[in-house]
């Protein structure tokens, strides 16, 4: 597949599956920013990448600039930029995400999972629009949003009550699922609003990846993720429904659609529900700054 020409943006670009995910589009052709938010993690990341691909890849295939998406100044600083460049987006992997066990809140004030995994790429997408919009026109853009099976933990009712757990009783595990959840309704959403743009919005489970999301967990979990290390997926293996989703002929038209393993799977019945998606929607737009 020939990607050259085309700009694509990978937000947690310097670890895992989204370093994979660079390699495989720069590799391809297309010039891949980097969206991290370690510079230095990310300029030794692009380094490496460089380095083994040997002489595969031109210099100016990778560029690195700095995201941090639980700061939502840090992601209008980047979009800015990316706006300012005149560059059309033809691929946006919104694949940062974090997995914590104590709550913590981000710069302006959200639960780390709402602020970071969700309202962080909320807002990086709704302001790459013009962009994105500028590749629909030239032949078609698509947003891919890593959610995770881990969204059927997310106890999240109709009512979207208490996104930023202030009066539930803390669970970490229940807050990164409903944060997954929330990229998939998001998704929806996305693609029923932009579609006549020509921009494609799904989203995709990776798989249990031996990456390092969850080095933030206590000892006792990842003495069960060493246990079960055997018969999770390479990183490779794990981006491959990220790349699938942003190359695949077939979505370069369909969205909406829940991937895992290269494939449409089903999703819980909360994420098809469209007055959800919509609530979800209006709160987020509040929370960022963008309701009119």
């Amino acid at each position: 597949m020939d990607l050259s020409g085309t700009c694509a943006v990978v937000t947690g670009a310097n670890a895992g599956i989204g370093l994979e995910t660079a390699r495989v589009l720069a590799l391809r052709g297309a010039h891949v920013v980097m969206a991290c938010r370690d510079a230095e993690k990310a300029r030794r990341a692009r380094k490496t990448l460089l380095r083994e691909a040997a002489g595969a890849l031109a210099d100016e295939s990778l560029e690195t600039r700095s995201l941090d998406l639980a700061s939502l100044a840090s992601v209008r600083r980047f979009a800015e930029e990316l706006v300012g460049d005149g560059r059309p987006i033809d691929v946006l992997v919104n694949n940062a995400g974090v997995m914590l066990p104590k709550r913590s809140e981000t710069a302006d004030g959200f639960e780390a999972h709402f602020g970071t995994n969700h309202l962080g790429h909320f807002l990086l997408t709704n302001l790459l629009l013009e962009p994105l919009r500028a590749a629909g026109a030239r032949g078609g853009a698509r947003v891919v949003n890593v959610a995770s099976e881990a969204m059927r933990m997310s106890g999240l009712t109709p009512a979207l009550e208490d996104l930023n757990w202030e009066r539930r009783r803390w669970s970490g595990w229940r807050a990164y699922g409903s944060s997954k959840l929330m990229n998939l309704l998001f998704t929806r959403a996305f693609h029923r609003r932009h579609a006549r743009d020509g921009i494609t919005s799904n989203a995709l489970h990776p798989g249990m990846v031996r990456t390092d999301l969850a080095r933030a967990q206590p000892p006792s979990f990842l003495v069960l993720g060493l246990v079960a290390w055997p018969w999770m997926k390479k990183v490779d293996a794990g981006a491959a429904t990220t790349v699938y989703a942003a190359t695949a002929p077939e979505y370069a038209t369909t969205g909406g659609v829940y991937l895992a393993d290269c494939a449409p799977t089903r999703a819980p019945k909360l994420a098809s529900d469209e007055d959800v998606q919509e609530r979800l929607w209006s709160i987020s737009e509040e929370a960022v700054g963008l309701a009119s």
